[in-house]
């Protein structure tokens, strides 16, 4: 038997071009392909990780210095991994379904994989089935196409900023729009480069941010913990907390039997997933948007839940935050990560590395903190004091 992972967290690229291991965006996805190696562990639990790349050799022995033992991943190169590494039955996971391997360690888009998740990750098709169940605080509009979008200068509309979002896209890939400026081309190359589909929301004053977290099988849903979203001012992720109960009673409490409609969209799903949703100020009233899109697939939420759940630190809460690091002052970050851990009560983790293989610095890595319970009052605003002392420590 063959288990395999294929952390491919560049996801909805594949299903926007219809072909997977999309070229230049292998060192975006080695973030999340380190994660994957943390999380498996030594035991294989998740089985072989799939990489473009290995992490430094610095970022390993930081972690065996704590003493952890990370399993090394197998390299993909042209779509082919060793076919000495596969005996049947295989068992492929990945972070979202869209691919088959072979018994000669070819991977290959899968046809029914593919139609399924391109049908329920589509912003599209989501909003329509948003709009057809009356789930929907605020209205939204769709465009299949580019020409599609021209024809919105024609629509009166009465918001004073509005949101347009690729059908299939990363977080941040969205651009803002005046009213005058509906239904003009793009200055965003994810936009000009590709005559596909999008949709378009009002920008409201969001106030903060949650995740729900489910796992599914047959389209028989289960909540399984709820998460504090972390991003900027303009919407772009940054981070996640796991979210305790006394955060998020109130959310809970009125997102109650969202998951049982989520089956009539997804009948059949099986596999993790999660329910992106937000508090907007609307006048003077606070606002629930329930659903601001399904995630039918892995999300950093989900894996900092499961790292939670393999390696449990009671006391303790858990975020990971994406930091910035530009390493112009060449000192070694791992050491300086050492000492801001010896200088707390805290236990503080590279989940990627510093550095890519060649040695070039990474503009972002992901941390993961784990900070005594006692320690964190208001959770956004300790993640902003974590952030700048992130910048000052590595990103000058």
């Amino acid at each position: 038997m063959t288990r395999i992972f294929r952390p491919n967290a560049y996801f909805e690229e594949e299903l926007l071009t219809g072909d997977i291991f999309p070229i230049g965006l292998e060192g975006q996805n080695a973030v999340v392909e380190s994660c994957f190696l943390v999380l498996t562990g030594p035991e294989k639990s998740l089985g072989e990780i799939i990489a473009h790349s290995t992490p430094e050799e610095r970022w390993y022995s930081y972690w065996k210095k704590k003493g952890w033992s990370i399993a090394s991943p197998v390299r993909i190169f042209q779509r082919q991994i060793r076919y000495e590494l596969i005996s049947e039955p295989i068992i492929l996971g990945e972070w979202g379904k869209i691919s088959q391997l072979s018994t000669h360690g070819y991977f290959t888009r899968d046809p029914s994989s593919y139609e399924e998740s391109f049908r329920l990750s589509s912003k599209i098709q989501q909003s329509i089935w948003k709009a057809n169940c009356g789930i929907e605080e605020f209205p939204a509009w769709t465009f299949q196409n580019e020409e599609a979008w021209q024809g919105a200068i024609n629509l009166t509309l009465n918001f004073p900023l509005y949101v347009r979002k690729l059908d299939f896209g990363f977080s941040g890939r969205h651009e803002f729009v005046l009213p005058a400026d509906l239904g003009s081309s793009s200055k965003k190359d994810f936009f000009k480069t590709r005559n596909t589909g999008s949709i378009l929301e009002p920008w409201v004053d969001r106030i903060q941010d949650f995740s729900l977290l489910f796992s599914a099988q047959k389209g028989d849903f289960r909540l399984e913990a709820s998460t504090l979203l972390l991003s900027n001012s303009k919407g772009k992720y940054s981070g996640t907390w796991i979210a305790e109960a006394s955060e998020t009673e109130q959310y809970l409490n009125q997102m109650e039997g969202i998951l049982e409609r989520l089956r009539e969209f997804a009948p059949a799903y099986s596999g993790f997933g999660s329910i992106d949703s937000f508090i907007y100020r609307e006048g003077s009233n606070l606002r629930l948007r329930k659903i601001s899109e399904v995630n039918f697939r892995w999300t950093m939420g989900r894996v900092l839940r499961e790292l939670q759940k393999k390696f449990p630190l009671p006391g303790y809460r858990d975020l990971a935050l994406f930091v910035s690091h530009k390493n112009r002052n060449n000192r070694d970050p791992y050491s300086q990560l050492l000492e801001w851990e010896k200088n707390s009560s805290w236990r503080i983790f590279p989940l990627s590395a510093f550095f890519s293989e060649s040695g070039k610095p990474n503009p972002k890595v992901l941390l993961w903190f784990r900070i005594p319970k006692a320690e964190v009052g208001d959770p956004f605003l300790m993640a902003e004091e974590i952030a700048g002392k992130s910048r000052a420590t590595f990103g000058s």
